[in-house]
């Protein structure tokens, strides 16, 4: 194997992807199916051919079919792999629709490291696990998930008489030290009370106590809506 050929283009492993993904379904890879498959001319595929035979991953008789030698079935089964699963992740946990699901996998899978892989793989299968078994939290998950409007956003984008649950503050520094010590804390419900007539600064009440925050302070302040039943409980902090 020549050197340096551990680093591949992703559209190169996009071949050995679709190679291995035909052997594991009981068939042959040859010039035409690739092409129809990657959509790129038959000239095209027999040039990523020539360049994955060089490097020690085809075998390729002339005019036949392309078959993985050891080393290529090993990096294809990677790459599959990771597609596999983050195809999985993003449209059976994250309800993404599936095309699009499909094509961000597409993306991110040339994008990894064995380290990610891995996490990716065990982080996948507990989902799969959890989803499996019925797990409550895993049902709480979901169905956070399918409500955009409690997703975290900043204190500052909440109107008059909205409520939220501090998730996290972003602030570093003298600026978070101070908005702690202002009782900032994740978990502890803040009400939008009101704005200045020039804007800045913006009202507050949190734990009975009114606080005026600038819109740059509140910024950095991460929320998640609450309803009215939802006012009396908290939100762990992350």
């Amino acid at each position: 194997m020549k050197e340096g050929i551990a680093i591949l283009s992703a559209r190169i492993e996009d071949y050995l992807e679709a190679i291995f993904a035909l052997e594991i379904h009981g068939q042959e890879a040859t010039v035409t199916d690739l092409a129809e498959r990657l959509k790129v001319t038959k000239g095209t595929v027999v040039s990523a051919i020539k360049k994955l035979v060089e490097a020690g991953f085809l075998d390729h008789e002339k005019y036949g079919a392309v078959a993985l030698t050891e080393n290529g079935r090993e990096r294809a089964l990677c790459v599959y792999r990771r597609h596999d699963h983050l195809n999985f992740l993003f449209s059976e946990i994250l309800g993404i629709e599936r095309s699009k699901a499909w094509a961000l996998a597409c993306i991110m899978e040339h994008e990894m490291d064995e380290q990610t892989d891995g996490r990716l793989l065990a982080l996948t299968d507990f989902f799969c696990q959890a989803q499996r078994e019925g797990a409550a939290w895993f049902n709480d998950l979901k169905a956070e998930m399918d409500d955009p409007s409690r997703l975290p956003c900043p204190l500052v984008m909440l109107r008059p008489g909205m409520k939220g649950t501090i998730n996290r503050i972003t602030a570093d520094g003298p600026l978070r030290k101070r908005l702690l010590e202002m009782g900032l804390v994740p978990g502890s419900i803040i009400t939008y009370i009101q704005t200045s007539p020039l804007g800045d600064p913006i009202e507050f009440e949190i734990r009975g106590t009114r606080l005026a925050l600038r819109r740059s302070e509140a910024a950095t302040v991460w929320i998640r809506r609450v309803k009215e039943d939802d006012a009396c409980g908290s939100t762990p902090s992350r």
